[in-house]
């Protein structure tokens, strides 16, 4: 059975709870709550699951993120 790292479950345990430690910066692993279960750095599964996404919304045809961003999309400030 391959493990489906875009799961919000842990691999090990199932559970959806995750920490974050505090620790110096750019080493910082996301872990499960519950068992211990490394997930990796925490910037490589940002990238992973923001890589993922992209995937999926060129699938679905979306436009680029950013793009849909025109003068009338755009939120309005008012003084």
């Amino acid at each position: 059975m391959t493990t489906n790292h875009f799961s919000p479950e842990c691999p090990e345990c199932g559970s959806r709870l995750k920490r974050l430690p505090a620790t110096r910066r750019d080493q910082a692993h996301v872990f499960c709550m519950d068992c211990g279960h490394d997930f990796g750095r925490f910037e490589y599964l940002v990238e992973r699951y923001r890589l993922e996404l992209e995937t999926l919304e060129a699938k679905l045809g979306l436009p680029p993120e950013g793009a849909d961003k025109t003068p009338a999309s755009a939120p309005q400030r008012h003084s």
